[in-house]
This record gives C-alpha cells, sequence and structure tokens, in this order.
C-alpha cells in the first residue's frame, strides 16, 4: 500500500502506527511497512480481526455478568496503550486490557474468567467513592491501601455467595504467580495471604520470600492487617476500616502519583463512582459463611532464611535465592494448575464460553464511551423529533401488507356492491397490497466532533438525537460515534435516546473517524435487518483517507446505503466544484477526498440542515425506492 500524502501526515502516521517508510523514485510515492513488516492493508484486516473479537468477548461476558449480578453491567474489551492494568471498574462498567486476549485457548478463558469473577467482587461488594469511607479515604490520601486491603475481602465475599467462582479465581492467581519473576515472587504476599484457597505450599514460599526481604515485624503487621480486614461487612465496620487502611498506609506510602514505594504494591485502581453495592444484610451472612475458613495460614515466626540473618526482623535490601524451592514449587502451581483444567465444571464452562464467542453475533461495541454532557434539546429541535417520528411512522405503516380499497379492478366488496349509487361502479374493488415488508433499519451516524466543527456541535448533537428517536419509534436500531483524533461511542444501538434530553459532545483535536467506520462496518454486516444505513456528518478531510475510503466502498459493495454530509464550506466546495468540471486534476482528487465514496453525498450550508437531508435519505429507504 502506498501513501502519497505530504511529509507532515507521513511523519504523524509514523509516529502514531510506528511505521517505517521508503521513497520509491519509480511511482513518486511512500511506501511503508510495521515493525512486523505488514504492509498498511494488512495492519487494517488485523485491526478488523481484532476489533470482531474483542466485541464478541465484551458481549459474551456481559451477558454473564448481568446474570450474576443482577444489574445492567456493561462489559468493555478495550485496545489502550495508556491503560496499565489488566482490569479496571467503577461499579457499572467493567474494562478489560485487550493485552490479556492473545488466543481462546482452555488456559486464557480459565484466567479471563477468574480476572472477571474479580471485578464483579469489587462490583458487588467494594464501598464506593461517595460513601463515608470513600470520601474520607480520598481526604486522608489512602485509597491505594484501601484497595490493597478490599482485594480478600471482596473475593472472600464472593466465593461464600458463588462457590463455584473459587477455582477460577485460584486459576487466575496461580498463572499470574507464575508467569511472574521468582525473585519477585514475595511483592506477592498482600495478594497471596488473604486468599486461603490457593496451596499453603505457594502462600508460605512467598511469605518466606517476603520476611527475608522485608523482615518478620512487617510480615506480622500486615498479615494481621489483611486477616482482620477480611472480616469486615460495611457499612457497620467503616470506621475499624479507615484504622486498618491509615495502618496500611503507613507500611506501603500514602497516596502521592509522583512515588513509589519499593513496598507498595500498587493498584491501580479508583473507588468505583456508580452503583451500589450489597448491603449489611447480606455482607453480615455472606461472613458467616466464612467463618472457620482459612485455618491454615501462613507461619509467620519461622526464622527469616538469609541476608537479614537468622530471626532479623529488619529488611536488609538482599533476597532469598530459592533455586530449588522455587522450581518444586513451580511444579506445585502446574500440578495444581492441571488439576483445575481437567475439572469436569470447568472444562463444561470454558468450553461454553468459547463457543459463545465464537459463534457470537452480538453487535455491541466494545469502543470506550465518548464524554458527553446532557443537554435539554431546544423547542424547536423536540418539535422536529416529534414530525420526524410521526413521518417514520405513517411510511412503515403505509408499507405494511394490507387492502387497498375503493379501485375500479380486483377483488368485489359485495357489501359495497349493494349501494344505490352508481356513479361509485368504479370503487367496487379491493386489491391486495404486499406493501414493503423490508423496513426494518439498522443505521449507525458518525458524527465529527474536531475542533473544526466549533459552534455546529449543538445542531449536529442534536440532529443526531431526532434520528435516533425517530427510526426508534419504528423499532429501528441506531448506534451514535463520534470522531476526532479518536473514536467514541456515544450511544450504543441497545440504548434508547431520551426524549428530555440528548448528549452534547464537545469539538477537539484532529480528524481520523477509522476505528469508527470499523465498527459501523462490522455492526452493520453482521445486522439482521433489511435497511443498513451508514451517515456521516462531517467538515472537511480525514486522515489516514485511503483505509476510510477503502472502507466506505466495502460498505457499498454490501448493500450497505452509505450517506457523507459535508458540513459548511459551501463556498468552498462550489469552487472545487467547478475546477474539476474544468478539468483540473487536483481539484478532482480533493472532491474525492470529501466524497469518500459514499453512495450519497451532499453538502449543506449550515448544521441545521442535516437533519432534512437525514429525514429524505431514510424515508426513501423504507419506500424501497
Amino acid at each position: 500500500m502506498r501513501y502519497s500524502k505530504n511529509t507532515d501526515e507521513l511523519s504523524a502516521l509514523e509516529d502514531s502506527r510506528n511505521l517505517s517508510a521508503r521513497y520509491n523514485p519509480d511511482t513518486n510515492e511512500f511506501e511503508y511497512q510495521d515493525e512486523w513488516g505488514r504492509t498498511r492493508e494488512e495492519i487494517l484486516e488485523d485491526y478488523q480481526e481484532q476489533a470482531d473479537k474483542l466485541n464478541a468477548v465484551s458481549a459474551v461476558y456481559q451477558r454473564a455478568d448481568r446474570i450474576i449480578t443482577g444489574e445492567d453491567i456493561t462489559v468493555s474489551v478495550v485496545s489502550d496503550p495508556n491503560m496499565n492494568t489488566t482490569a479496571m471498574s467503577n461499579g457499572k462498567e467493567i474494562i478489560f486490557n485487550s493485552d490479556l486476549i492473545e488466543d481462546l485457548t482452555t488456559d486464557s478463558l480459565i484466567s479471563f474468567n477468574g480476572l472477571n469473577y474479580h471485578e464483579i467482587a469489587h462490583v458487588l461488594f467494594s464501598p464506593r467513592a461517595g460513601s463515608d469511607l470513600g470520601k474520607w479515604a480520598r481526604e486522608n490520601k489512602v485509597i491505594n491501601a484501601l484497595n490493597v486491603l478490599e482485594e480478600g475481602r471482596v473475593e472472600g465475599l464472593l466465593t461464600a455467595k458463588y462457590p463455584a467462582t473459587k477455582v477460577f479465581l485460584e486459576a487466575s492467581t496461580l498463572d499470574y504467580v507464575l508467569k511472574g519473576d521468582s525473585k519477585e515472587w514475595g511483592e506477592h504476599f498482600h495478594l497471596t495471604t488473604g486468599r486461603t484457597y490457593l496451596p499453603l505450599e505457594l502462600r508460605q514460599l512467598i511469605a518466606d520470600k517476603f520476611i527475608a526481604r522485608h523482615g518478620i515485624a512487617l510480615a506480622e503487621e500486615m498479615h494481621l492487617l489483611i486477616h482482620t480486614y477480611k472480616a469486615f461487612a460495611f457499612p457497620a465496620d467503616f470506621d475499624k476500616a479507615k484504622d486498618i487502611a491509615v495502618r496500611m498506609a503507613n507500611i506501603i506510602g500514602f497516596d502521592d502519583p509522583n512515588e513509589q514505594n519499593p513496598k507498595a504494591p500498587h493498584t491501580d485502581r479508583s473507588l468505583g463512582t456508580k452503583g451500589r453495592p450489597a448491603g449489611q444484610k447480606e455482607q453480615n451472612q455472606l461472613q458467616d459463611k466464612n467463618k472457620g475458613e482459612g485455618s491454615e495460614l501462613e507461619q509467620l515466626n519461622a526464622p527469616a532464611i538469609g541476608a537479614g540473618g537468622k530471626d532479623s526482623p529488619e529488611y536488609t535490601g538482599e533476597d532469598l535465592d530459592f533455586t530449588e524451592e522455587d522450581a518444586k514449587i513451580a511444579k506445585v502451581i502446574e500440578e495444581r494448575l492441571q488439576e483445575i483444567r481437567d475439572d469436569s465444571d470447568v472444562k463444561r464452562e470454558v468450553s461454553e464460553t468459547r463457543k459463545a464467542i465464537i459463534n457470537s453475533d452480538e453487535t455491541r461495541s466494545a469502543m470506550r464511551n465518548a464524554i458527553y454532557r446532557d443537554q435539554a434539546p431546544r423547542t424547536n429541535s423536540v418539535a422536529l423529533a416529534r414530525r420526524f417520528g410521526i413521518q417514520l411512522e405513517r411510511i412503515a405503516k403505509d408499507s405494511e401488507p394490507h387492502w387497498d380499497k375503493f379501485n375500479s379492478s380486483g377483488k368485489l366488496n359485495v357489501s359495497r356492491t349493494m349501494t344505490p349509487d352508481v356513479n361509485a361502479i368504479g370503487e367496487m374493488f379491493d386489491t391486495w397490497d404486499t406493501g414493503n415488508p423490508a423496513t426494518d433499519i439498522e443505521a449507525v451516524i458518525l458524527t465529527d466532533n474536531s475542533s473544526s466543527m466549533g459552534g455546529r456541535m449543538t445542531a449536529v448533537n442534536e440532529n443526531a438525537w431526532i434520528i435516533k428517536r425517530g427510526i426508534e419509534n419504528i423499532d429501528g436500531a441506531v448506534t451514535v460515534y463520534t470522531f476526532n483524533h479518536e473514536s467514541r461511542l456515544v450511544y450504543s444501538r441497545n440504548e434508547k435516546a431520551k426524549g428530555s434530553n440528548y448528549r452534547y459532545v464537545q469539538s477537539g483535536g484532529s480528524t481520523n473517524p477509522i476505528r469508527a467506520l470499523i465498527e459501523s462496518q462490522r455492526l452493520l454486516g453482521n445486522s439482521k435487518k433489511a435497511i443498513k444505513i451508514a451517515f456521516i456528518v462531517t467538515d472537511g478531510e480525514w486522515e489516514m483517507s485511503d483505509e476510510c475510503n477503502s472502507i466506505i466502498k466495502e460498505m457499498n459493495a454490501k448493500g450497505i446505503l452509505t450517506c457523507v454530509v459535508f458540513i459548511g464550506n459551501y463556498e468552498y466546495y462550489r469552487q472545487i466544484i467547478e475546477a474539476s468540471n474544468t478539468g483540473d486534476k487536483s481539484a478532482k482528487e480533493q472532491l474525492q477526498s470529501i466524497r469518500h465514496f459514499a453512495k450519497v453525498f451532499k453538502t449543506v450550508a449550515k448544521a441545521s440542515d442535516v437533519l432534512g437531508v437525514a429525514t429524505e435519505l431514510v424515508k426513501e429507504a423504507l419506500r424501497g425506492r
């Protein structure tokens, strides 16, 4: 694949995609590959394949998590280079790092199931940022300490509620430890001591390694804090938790993003802001189930072997060298993992999960949500939304199979022949109109929110809301994306647009709709709806235009109705048309870069005209013309 844009664009593309370029004097163009030798087309193909897989995984786990929690949980697997943790949740949304998903093997799915259950545990039981404990933790800079303590507590409550989750949590932790450097196993002490479902040999080795590095006194303090906190039920034990959190912060350090305490297990987790954890009564009941569990704890009073000297309670900076012991424990871990793989219940759950992912035709997006604010629509916009909905409803109704009455030929209407009006002879017949049964709509709306859109965003956001409400009025499905230098999800197809407000997305950044187009192609391609529309509102040229245009061409070939509305700069467009008609090659190229090969292309002078274009497009699609 070749790239013939200017060098500034090429440089920006190289920076963002790790591409290396080489000038080809024969074609007078740049050709480039990434560090693995993939061409631009291959990169795009890989990207689409990965997006499909992530969407399927998201959909399957979302369905499962909603059943488990009874809450309207959303699950996403995202590819985000800035996400430096394996997973996160805010109480209603669970987000996994796509780096976790390599191949859908038995091992990866067992471990992923465990990680998912861990996030569910936080959703179900962790205190929220707005609670008394959450507010206090933020003010006193102990959120990291609180998160360290929460790890074992929430899993204990979850395994009491759903015992079948225990084996997956165990596998996930074992896999995490086994993949790490054995010299750093001691730093996992805070993770393992509270998880009494893990093999005692493993917990003991990690405890010994921690003691060798940090001393018995510190190990005893951390052990006491974690196991004391693990028995708490909230909100009754909030005050006790505060004391424990401060003592833990004295060990691992108080919250400071600019410093990394070598003793601090950093969690990169914020307290949830959405949803509500289980109440006091349920937590008490689950803690009662846990009483007596975990009687086999690590021995912390044994002499520390190694650098600190026998019984040394102080940190010396040196590590234990447990080469033979490490190999023994690694074998224990691997044997235990094999036992888990061979478990019939585990095999069945993993098999069902894999089949669900592979066979998924779910069309929801794994794209991250846009940042928006709810805003009340203007009075005239409310009226337009109502009118648009009524128009579509009337067209859809007329398209249903029905008797077309009072015709001059067709099936004789016997009752009407009894009329004494001889002038009505031409209205004695009825005909059966099969209508146009294919009126189901699947639509995507892509709105440009780059910096140049500026003051047009109110009208553009309102128009997207009006179109979505109108199509939903006839049971169609509409997904709304927004794009600048990155693409975000504004409305999923399953979210209904509210009548009282629309989602306002602010403008900013450059213009690259590649991710939104890929998601649109996947969603519309998988849809079973009869009418499929991709409606794109933009005000200029795009980065990666060749790739973007190729996706639009592919959608055209699959029968998807693509429409680009070029908003503003009407005079600029008129000048390009005139120059193009005179044979100006540069003008023709500019014209094509604006049209983007869409089946329908319209120019409008102002944002308020976008709705008129969309209205006619949808109405024509419904009529099947």
